[in-house]
Protein backbone atom coordinates (compact mmCIF):
# COMPACT_ATOMS: atom_id res chain seq x y z
CA UNK A 1 0.00 0.00 0.00
CA UNK A 2 1.34 3.41 -0.93
CA UNK A 3 1.90 6.17 1.60
CA UNK A 4 -0.88 8.25 0.01
CA UNK A 5 -3.36 5.39 0.28
CA UNK A 6 -2.39 4.81 3.91
CA UNK A 7 -3.02 8.47 4.73
CA UNK A 8 -6.43 8.35 3.05
CA UNK A 9 -7.36 5.21 4.99
CA UNK A 10 -6.27 6.76 8.27
CA UNK A 11 -8.27 9.89 7.53
CA UNK A 12 -11.38 7.87 6.70
CA UNK A 13 -10.98 5.87 9.93
CA UNK A 14 -10.67 9.04 12.02
CA UNK A 15 -13.72 10.52 10.35
CA UNK A 16 -15.73 7.39 11.00
CA UNK A 17 -14.78 7.17 14.70
CA UNK A 18 -15.03 10.89 15.51
CA UNK A 19 -18.13 11.80 17.54
CA UNK A 20 -20.74 13.59 15.51
CA UNK A 21 -22.76 16.45 16.94
CA UNK A 22 -26.47 15.81 16.59
CA UNK A 23 -28.16 18.11 14.14
CA UNK A 24 -30.81 19.10 16.66
CA UNK A 25 -28.47 19.35 19.66
CA UNK A 26 -28.88 23.09 20.17
CA UNK A 27 -32.40 23.52 18.84
CA UNK A 28 -33.74 20.73 21.05
CA UNK A 29 -32.71 22.57 24.19
CA UNK A 30 -35.26 25.28 23.35
CA UNK A 31 -37.70 23.43 21.09
CA UNK A 32 -38.75 20.70 23.52
CA UNK A 33 -39.45 23.05 26.48
CA UNK A 34 -41.34 25.33 24.10
CA UNK A 35 -43.46 22.46 22.79
CA UNK A 36 -44.11 21.29 26.35
CA UNK A 37 -45.24 24.76 27.40
CA UNK A 38 -47.48 25.20 24.37
CA UNK A 39 -49.00 21.78 24.98
CA UNK A 40 -49.73 22.61 28.61
CA UNK A 41 -51.37 25.92 27.70
CA UNK A 42 -53.43 24.22 25.00
CA UNK A 43 -54.66 21.59 27.49
CA UNK A 44 -55.54 24.37 29.94
CA UNK A 45 -57.45 26.28 27.24
CA UNK A 46 -59.39 23.19 26.19
CA UNK A 47 -60.25 22.29 29.79
CA UNK A 48 -61.63 25.76 30.52
CA UNK A 49 -63.74 25.75 27.38
CA UNK A 50 -64.89 22.14 27.80
CA UNK A 51 -66.07 22.61 31.40
CA UNK A 52 -67.32 26.21 30.81
CA UNK A 53 -65.40 27.55 33.80
CA UNK A 54 -66.12 31.21 34.64
CA UNK A 55 -63.20 33.66 34.34
CA UNK A 56 -63.30 34.58 38.04
CA UNK A 57 -62.66 30.91 38.89
CA UNK A 58 -60.14 29.91 36.21
CA UNK A 59 -59.57 32.10 33.16
CA UNK A 60 -58.37 30.63 29.88
CA UNK A 61 -54.77 31.36 28.82
CA UNK A 62 -56.07 33.37 25.85
CA UNK A 63 -58.03 35.58 28.26
CA UNK A 64 -54.97 36.02 30.48
CA UNK A 65 -52.86 37.04 27.47
CA UNK A 66 -55.45 39.65 26.49
CA UNK A 67 -55.43 41.05 30.03
CA UNK A 68 -51.62 41.09 29.98
CA UNK A 69 -51.76 43.23 26.85
CA UNK A 70 -54.30 45.61 28.41
CA UNK A 71 -52.27 46.04 31.63
CA UNK A 72 -48.81 45.64 30.11
CA UNK A 73 -47.40 49.00 31.19
CA UNK A 74 -48.71 48.57 34.73
CA UNK A 75 -47.32 45.03 34.93
CA UNK A 76 -43.90 46.17 33.74
CA UNK A 77 -43.87 49.04 36.23
CA UNK A 78 -44.73 46.74 39.11
CA UNK A 79 -42.19 44.21 37.84
CA UNK A 80 -39.47 46.86 38.10
CA UNK A 81 -40.11 47.17 41.87
CA UNK A 82 -40.11 43.40 42.33
CA UNK A 83 -36.98 42.95 40.20
CA UNK A 84 -35.13 45.66 42.15
CA UNK A 85 -35.83 44.02 45.51
CA UNK A 86 -34.96 40.58 44.10
CA UNK A 87 -31.69 41.74 42.51
CA UNK A 88 -30.41 43.69 45.52
CA UNK A 89 -31.39 40.97 47.99
CA UNK A 90 -29.87 38.23 45.85
CA UNK A 91 -26.60 40.16 45.44
CA UNK A 92 -26.33 40.62 49.21
CA UNK A 93 -27.12 36.94 49.82
CA UNK A 94 -24.52 35.89 47.22
CA UNK A 95 -21.72 37.90 48.83
CA UNK A 96 -22.65 36.88 52.37
CA UNK A 97 -23.12 33.24 51.39
CA UNK A 98 -19.76 32.86 49.64
CA UNK A 99 -17.84 34.75 52.35
CA UNK A 100 -19.51 32.83 55.18
CA UNK A 101 -18.97 29.55 53.32
CA UNK A 102 -15.27 30.31 52.95
CA UNK A 103 -15.03 31.17 56.66
CA UNK A 104 -16.79 27.94 57.66
CA UNK A 105 -14.47 25.93 55.43
CA UNK A 106 -11.33 27.66 56.70
CA UNK A 107 -12.07 27.32 60.42
CA UNK A 108 -13.47 24.30 62.22
CA UNK A 109 -14.39 26.57 65.14
CA UNK A 110 -16.45 28.85 62.89
CA UNK A 111 -18.05 25.79 61.36
CA UNK A 112 -19.14 24.41 64.74
CA UNK A 113 -20.39 27.78 65.96
CA UNK A 114 -22.14 29.10 62.87
CA UNK A 115 -23.57 26.10 61.04
CA UNK A 116 -26.14 25.07 63.69
CA UNK A 117 -27.56 28.60 63.70
CA UNK A 118 -27.84 28.50 59.92
CA UNK A 119 -29.81 25.26 60.09
CA UNK A 120 -32.09 26.65 62.81
CA UNK A 121 -32.72 29.84 60.86
CA UNK A 122 -33.56 27.85 57.75
CA UNK A 123 -35.95 25.61 59.68
CA UNK A 124 -38.04 28.61 60.79
CA UNK A 125 -40.87 29.22 58.27
CA UNK A 126 -40.09 32.42 56.39
CA UNK A 127 -43.72 33.50 56.05
CA UNK A 128 -44.15 33.33 59.84
CA UNK A 129 -41.36 35.84 60.51
CA UNK A 130 -42.32 38.15 57.63
CA UNK A 131 -44.59 40.37 59.80
CA UNK A 132 -41.71 40.82 62.25
CA UNK A 133 -39.68 42.55 59.55
CA UNK A 134 -42.31 45.30 59.52
CA UNK A 135 -41.77 45.79 63.26
CA UNK A 136 -38.00 45.70 62.99
CA UNK A 137 -37.36 47.43 59.66
CA UNK A 138 -40.54 49.26 58.79
CA UNK A 139 -42.70 49.22 55.69
CA UNK A 140 -41.14 49.33 52.24
CA UNK A 141 -38.21 48.24 50.10
CA UNK A 142 -35.82 47.56 52.98
CA UNK A 143 -38.06 44.83 54.42
CA UNK A 144 -38.48 43.26 50.96
CA UNK A 145 -34.70 43.13 50.41
CA UNK A 146 -34.05 41.54 53.80
CA UNK A 147 -36.77 39.00 53.10
CA UNK A 148 -35.12 38.10 49.77
CA UNK A 149 -31.76 37.72 51.57
CA UNK A 150 -33.33 35.36 54.11
CA UNK A 151 -34.97 33.38 51.31
CA UNK A 152 -31.86 32.99 49.14
CA UNK A 153 -28.96 32.88 51.60
CA UNK A 154 -29.15 29.24 52.70
CA UNK A 155 -28.81 27.44 49.31
CA UNK A 156 -25.78 29.57 48.45
CA UNK A 157 -23.89 28.96 51.68
CA UNK A 158 -24.70 25.23 51.80
CA UNK A 159 -23.51 24.64 48.23
CA UNK A 160 -20.46 26.86 48.78
CA UNK A 161 -19.41 24.89 51.86
CA UNK A 162 -20.02 21.59 50.07
CA UNK A 163 -17.94 22.67 47.08
CA UNK A 164 -15.07 24.11 49.11
CA UNK A 165 -14.86 21.00 51.29
CA UNK A 166 -14.80 18.74 48.23
CA UNK A 167 -11.35 19.83 47.05
CA UNK A 168 -8.96 17.02 46.05
CA UNK A 169 -7.00 16.03 49.17
CA UNK A 170 -3.91 14.97 47.22
CA UNK A 171 -3.85 18.32 45.43
CA UNK A 172 -4.18 20.17 48.74
CA UNK A 173 -1.28 18.22 50.23
CA UNK A 174 0.81 18.89 47.13
CA UNK A 175 0.36 22.68 47.17
CA UNK A 176 0.93 22.79 50.93
CA UNK A 177 4.19 20.93 50.49
CA UNK A 178 5.15 23.56 47.91
CA UNK A 179 4.64 26.34 50.48
CA UNK A 180 1.21 27.69 49.49
CA UNK A 181 -0.51 29.70 52.21
CA UNK A 182 -4.23 29.24 53.12
CA UNK A 183 -5.31 32.24 51.03
CA UNK A 184 -3.51 30.93 47.95
CA UNK A 185 -5.02 27.48 48.49
CA UNK A 186 -8.49 29.01 48.75
CA UNK A 187 -8.12 31.19 45.66
CA UNK A 188 -6.19 28.78 43.41
CA UNK A 189 -7.53 25.38 44.45
CA UNK A 190 -10.70 25.42 46.53
CA UNK A 191 -12.73 28.14 44.77
CA UNK A 192 -12.15 26.92 41.16
CA UNK A 193 -13.05 23.39 42.22
CA UNK A 194 -16.13 24.61 44.09
CA UNK A 195 -17.55 26.72 41.24
CA UNK A 196 -19.93 24.00 39.92
CA UNK A 197 -21.41 23.55 43.39
CA UNK A 198 -21.58 27.31 43.96
CA UNK A 199 -23.42 27.79 40.67
CA UNK A 200 -25.90 25.10 41.68
CA UNK A 201 -26.72 27.17 44.75
CA UNK A 202 -26.83 30.36 42.69
CA UNK A 203 -29.38 28.90 40.26
CA UNK A 204 -31.61 27.73 43.11
CA UNK A 205 -31.39 31.06 44.91
CA UNK A 206 -31.84 33.08 41.71
CA UNK A 207 -35.26 31.53 41.17
CA UNK A 208 -36.14 31.94 44.86
CA UNK A 209 -35.31 35.66 44.79
CA UNK A 210 -38.49 36.75 42.92
CA UNK A 211 -40.54 34.48 45.20
CA UNK A 212 -39.04 36.13 48.27
CA UNK A 213 -39.65 39.58 46.82
CA UNK A 214 -43.29 38.79 46.05
CA UNK A 215 -43.93 37.36 49.52
CA UNK A 216 -42.26 40.42 51.01
CA UNK A 217 -44.62 42.60 48.97
CA UNK A 218 -47.56 40.67 50.38
CA UNK A 219 -46.85 41.95 53.88
CA UNK A 220 -44.51 44.93 53.67
CA UNK A 221 -45.16 46.95 50.51
CA UNK A 222 -47.77 48.88 48.59
CA UNK A 223 -46.08 48.34 45.23
CA UNK A 224 -44.72 45.48 43.14
CA UNK A 225 -46.28 42.42 41.56
CA UNK A 226 -47.00 40.85 44.94
CA UNK A 227 -49.09 43.82 46.03
CA UNK A 228 -50.80 43.92 42.64
CA UNK A 229 -51.60 40.22 42.93
CA UNK A 230 -53.20 40.72 46.34
CA UNK A 231 -55.32 43.58 45.05
CA UNK A 232 -56.45 41.57 42.00
CA UNK A 233 -57.43 38.56 44.10
CA UNK A 234 -59.24 40.76 46.63
CA UNK A 235 -61.39 42.31 43.89
CA UNK A 236 -61.94 38.94 42.11
CA UNK A 237 -59.99 40.09 39.05
CA UNK A 238 -58.64 36.58 38.57
CA UNK A 239 -57.40 37.11 34.99
CA UNK A 240 -55.28 40.05 36.19
CA UNK A 241 -53.98 37.91 39.07
CA UNK A 242 -53.00 35.20 36.59
CA UNK A 243 -51.35 37.84 34.39
CA UNK A 244 -49.21 38.90 37.36
CA UNK A 245 -48.33 35.24 38.05
CA UNK A 246 -47.40 34.80 34.36
CA UNK A 247 -45.05 37.79 34.52
CA UNK A 248 -43.45 36.55 37.75
CA UNK A 249 -42.99 33.08 36.24
CA UNK A 250 -41.44 34.39 33.03
CA UNK A 251 -39.11 36.59 35.08
CA UNK A 252 -38.02 33.59 37.17
CA UNK A 253 -37.43 31.45 34.08
CA UNK A 254 -35.36 34.23 32.49
CA UNK A 255 -33.22 34.47 35.64
CA UNK A 256 -32.64 30.71 35.61
CA UNK A 257 -31.46 30.72 32.00
CA UNK A 258 -29.28 33.77 32.65
CA UNK A 259 -27.60 31.93 35.54
CA UNK A 260 -27.10 28.87 33.33
CA UNK A 261 -25.56 31.03 30.61
CA UNK A 262 -23.13 32.62 33.07
CA UNK A 263 -22.27 29.17 34.42
CA UNK A 264 -21.57 27.91 30.89
CA UNK A 265 -19.26 30.86 30.20
CA UNK A 266 -17.49 30.57 33.56
CA UNK A 267 -16.82 26.82 33.80
CA UNK A 268 -16.85 25.41 30.26
CA UNK A 269 -14.25 22.86 31.38
CA UNK A 270 -16.55 21.12 33.85
CA UNK A 271 -18.14 17.75 33.06
CA UNK A 272 -21.64 19.19 33.43
CA UNK A 273 -20.99 21.54 30.48
CA UNK A 274 -19.33 19.09 28.11
CA UNK A 275 -22.65 17.64 27.00
CA UNK A 276 -23.88 21.04 25.79
CA UNK A 277 -20.60 21.66 23.97
CA UNK A 278 -20.67 18.25 22.26
CA UNK A 279 -24.40 18.42 21.63
CA UNK A 280 -25.16 15.41 23.85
Amino acid sequence: MSAEAAEQAAGASATATAPRKPANGNSGAFLYPLLSGVGGLAAWELAVRAFHLPPYLLPAPSHVIVVMGDYWLMLMRQLSFTALAAAVGFAIALVLGVVAGAAITASRTVDRMLYPWLVISHAVPKVVVAPLFIVWLGFGLKSEIIFVVVFTFFPIIVNTVTGLKSADLDLLLLVRSMGANPLQILWKIRIPGALPSIFAGIKISATLAPVGAVIGEFVASNQGLGHMLLQAVGSLETPLAFAAVFVISIFGIAIWYLAEMIERWTIPWHASQRGSILGL
